[in-house]
C-alpha cells in the first residue's frame, strides 16, 4: 500500500466463520483506503489464510493462545501510524462510502474522540446496543428482561429506546463491534484494559475515551451486525459476563 492511509482497522479472529470474508470485502472496497490488521487468536484455523486471498496486503498477527478480545486488539498498538483506527468485529458489513463519511465527520469535529454507528441485524431489525454507562439495574434489565417489568423498562432505558435519536448526539458508550477512534487517543490510553477477557471491555474503553474527547452516536452512519448474544445461551459465557461486570464496578464505582 502506497503511503500511510488515514484509517487502520483491526479484526480479531477466534474460530471465526468464513463470513468474515464479507467484512474484509467491505473494508477492502471502502472508498477510504484501509490498512488492515488481523489478530488471530486461533492460528490453527485456516480463516486468516482465506482473508489473505481477499486482502493480500493485510497484516496477520497469529497468537499462541486466545488472548481475549481487548488484549488481542492491543497487539496492533506499536504498529499503527494512521489518523483513525477502526475496531471491527468479523461479523459486520457496511457500504463502501461509510468510512469516508465517518472520517470526514471526524475531520470537521476535532472535539470528538470516537464515533459509534447505528446498528442493524442483517434482516433490518435495529440492535439497541447499550449507550448508557452500565449500572446495576441496567445490567439486571439485560439479564432478566424476559421476566417483564421492571426489567424491560430498565433495558429500554439502558439502550436509549426511550430517546429520539434523530441526529448526532454525545453518548456514554461506544460499541466494540464497530468503533472509529482517533489513533492518538487509542494509543494514549494504551488501548483496552487486558484484564477484561471478554465482555465490558468496550464499556471500560468508553469511560477512558471520554477523558480525551466526546463519544458521538451518529444515526446516519449505519452497519449490519450479525450479533447473536451468545451469553444468553451459554452458562460459561454468562459467567464471563458477570465476572467482567464486577471488574468494571470495582474499577469505576458501583451505580444503581
Amino acid at each position: 500500500m502506497l503511503g500511510d492511509p488515514r484509517v487502520s482497522a483491526c479484526i480479531v479472529l477466534y474460530h471465526t466463520s468464513l463470513s468474515v470474508k464479507d467484512t474484509v470485502h467491505d473494508l477492502m472496497h471502502s472508498t477510504e483506503p484501509v490498512e488492515l490488521y488481523v489478530v488471530d487468536n486461533s492460528p490453527k484455523d485456516l480463516t486468516a489464510r482465506s482473508i489473505l486471498l481477499e486482502a493480500p496486503d493485510a497484516h496477520v498477527l497469529p497468537q499462541k493462545r486466545n488472548l481475549g478480545f481487548g488484549a488481542a486488539n492491543n497487539q496492533v498498538l506499536p504498529l499503527l501510524h494512521s489518523h483513525y483506527h477502526l475496531i471491527c468485529n468479523p461479523d459486520v458489513t457496511f457500504d463502501e462510502t461509510l468510512l469516508h463519511r465517518m472520517v470526514t465527520y471526524l475531520d470537521a469535529h476535532p472535539d470528538i474522540a470516537a464515533l459509534t454507528p447505528r446498528v442493524f441485524f442483517p434482516d433490518g431489525r435495529e440492535q439497541f446496543l447499550p449507550r448508557h454507562r452500565p449500572t446495576v439495574r441496567y445490567l439486571l434489565g439485560g439479564f432478566l428482561e424476559k421476566l417483564g417489568r421492571p426489567f424491560t423498562t430498565w433495558r429500554a432505558e439502558y439502550t436509549m429506546q426511550n430517546v429520539t435519536l434523530g441526529g448526532p448526539m454525545e453518548v456514554e458508550f461506544a460499541t466494540g463491534c464497530f468503533l472509529l477512534i482517533r489513533t492518538n487517543v487509542f494509543y494514549k490510553m494504551q488501548g483496552f484494559d487486558p484484564k477484561y477477557f471478554l465482555y465490558q471491555e468496550d464499556s471500560d474503553l468508553s469511560v477512558k475515551i471520554q477523558r480525551y474527547g466526546k463519544i458521538v452516536y451518529h444515526p446516519d452512519f449505519q452497519i449490519r451486525h450479525n450479533w447473536n448474544r451468545a451469553d444468553k445461551r451459554s452458562w460459561r459465557l454468562t459467567w464471563y459476563h458477570i465476572r467482567s461486570t464486577f471488574r468494571f464496578f470495582r474499577k469505576w464505582g458501583l451505580r444503581w
